[in-house]
């Protein structure tokens, strides 16, 4: 009878891990949007330091909104280096917040322009995005990968500039989507104006940079396109990228759009985009978009700095420009394209 028993228990503990194990659901990976986005505490720190409450809300508004930290592995501004990701990284996981982070790195960076730089070889840049991928490991995060490099600085097609940074392109793609499960990456394919266009050029040039292996596209990034205008764009996008294949999603930079490309105070201007004093703040970084294949609004591109000497008296890009981010805050609340936010009390 004991030895019965002693069966019949054995069976039932069985059956119960069984149970148990059947109850417990696979590990799903965590997605980013699951959190609100980060706010690198170094741009509240500039709101606290400004000497008047006016000031404060002022500034509050452009830098108390969660943006994209800018990285190139490289440079030798602090800001740009893998102590500063990593320190970002980190604050977001403490703080439960998903980190915006732009990888602008890839040599011959902006074909020689005002933003110019980036890794000297492709190796030096191939060593740096496993860097990148390691420092992020599996912590949440929405990846930018390189604005502006999907022009190929020209390149025709086939030859071999155009061939490594293909190549290039396609190793972020594929180092973050094998080693990062919970990183969502997406492929600066321009603005509405250029996919609207040249449709099958864009296609061809983000295919060739590996966008099979990213969540799919971003467009405006630290560009002047409306808001509503981009995202009917990138919409049409879409369902081009779909005859070729391909399923794609997007997130546009919303950090100049709340005027849909407005002309430049100087009639001289090399780039409408660079220092527009007549642009706007456009919808703070979120989730809440209007578009089926929008996967968020963000900014990229987070306002408070130069895009270059393009004109008298600006500074050196991403440097401090306290006037330039003045008029994109009144712009924006006479267009009413962001809300006033109330500074905290601990600003």
């Amino acid at each position: 009878m004991k030895k019965l028993l002693s069966l019949i228990a054995g069976l039932l503990l069985i059956i119960a891990c069984q149970k148990a194990e059947e109850k417990t659901p696979p590990t799903q990976p965590k997605t980013p949007y699951d959190w609100d986005f980060y706010t690198d505490p170094s741009r509240l720190a500039v709101v606290k330091k400004q000497p008047t409450a006016e000031l404060k809300k002022i500034y509050y508004q452009v830098y108390g909104t969660p943006c994209g930290g800018w990285f190139d592995g490289i440079s030798p501004t602090p800001e740009k280096n893998d102590t500063y990701l990593k320190a970002f990284i980190d604050g977001a996981e403490r703080s439960q917040k998903t980190p915006i982070v732009v990888i602008y790195g890839i040599p011959n960076r902006d074909c020689g322009f005002l933003s110019k730089g980036g890794h000297p070889t492709a190796a030096s840049y191939r060593a740096w995005i496993d860097r990148v991928s390691t420092i992020i490991g599996q912590r949440r995060a929405v990846v930018i990968v390189e604005p502006d490099a999907i022009n190929y600085c020209n390149h025709k097609k086939g030859t071999p500039q155009y061939n490594e940074r293909a190549e290039l392109l396609t190793y972020v793609g594929k180092t973050l989507k094998n080693n990062n499960p919970n990183v969502v990456t997406y492929l600066h394919a321009g603005n509405s104006v250029l996919v609207t266009a040249h449709p099958e050029a864009v296609a061809t040039a983000v295919i060739d940079g590996g966008l099979e292996y990213m969540q799919g596209f971003a467009l405006n990034v630290s560009g002047l396109g409306g808001t509503q205008e981009e995202q009917v764009g990138a919409e049409k996008f879409v369902d081009f990228l779909a005859t070729k294949g391909l399923k794609a999603r997007y997130v546009i930079d919303t950090g100049r759009s709340g005027i849909n490309r407005p002309k430049h105070q100087n009639e001289n201007a090399p780039y409408n985009s660079c220092n527009n004093f007549n642009a706007a703040l456009g919808p703070r970084s979120t989730t809440r978009t209007t578009a089926p294949h929008a996967d968020a609004y963000l900014w990229i591109n987070g306002g408070g700095g130069s895009d270059g000497e393009c004109n008298m008296g600006a500074p050196a890009a991403g440097s401090p420009y306290p006037e330039y981010t003045r008029a994109l805050i009144n712009n924006a609340i006479r267009v009413k394209s962001i809300e006033i936010l109330e500074v905290p009390n601990d600003l």
